[in-house]
């Protein structure tokens, strides 16, 4: 699989977790549902724009991309 492969397919799981949130009815009892979602989509940005810079920049492998996390790869 190659990065744009990888791009398109991370393309899709945003649409999907989108779909999720805003079918999501807005009850206080899905705000825990509401925030792992919303946890989920701002990882997936970030993996996102990292495989958008690998196909820019070929220096960055695909095994940095995925191993590293998104937490790590902030520096907190």
């Amino acid at each position: 699989m190659n990065y744009k492969q990888i791009l398109n397919q991370l393309t899709i799981i945003e649409c999907q977790l989108d779909d999720a949130m805003n079918t999501l009815p807005e009850y206080n009892a899905n705000v825990d549902s509401q925030g792992y979602i919303d946890g989920a989509r701002c990882d997936l940005y970030y993996l996102k724009e990292e495989v958008e810079k690998a196909i820019v920049d070929e220096d960055v492998t695909l095994d940095e991309v995925m191993n590293t996390s998104p937490t790590l790869a902030k520096g907190l």
